[in-house]
């Protein structure tokens, strides 16, 4: 029963968010839009499930995010204005 469990919850978070927003003035439930997740083979929603108010589905701009692509050196963050430390023992660290 509990690999079911964690499988669906799997499941779950690689299904893509959508964002829908209602056709008519801003509703007072849901404001400007509410964002629904489902699986892409789903069909979009036609109405709100909270109001049941008719929506339509926001396309929405992938957000870019930089990759790190090795690791930061000590002289590199020293050079970024970063104080850099190295543990001397369990409480005490030291200055580089």
């Amino acid at each position: 029963m509990l690999a079911k469990s964690t499988r669906m919850v799997s499941l779950e978070i690689f299904m893509p968010v959508y964002r829908y927003a209602p056709l008519k003035s801003p509703c007072k439930l849901c404001g400007e839009g509410f964002d629904h997740r489902h699986d892409a083979s789903d069909p979009a929603l036609a109405d709100c499930p909270t109001c049941g108010q008719a929506v339509s589905r926001v396309i929405v701009q992938p957000v870019n995010t930089p990759k790190l692509l090795a690791p930061t050196s000590v002289s590199k963050a020293k050079q970024a204005g970063f104080t850099v430390f190295k543990r001397i023992n369990d409480n005490e660290f030291e200055r580089q």
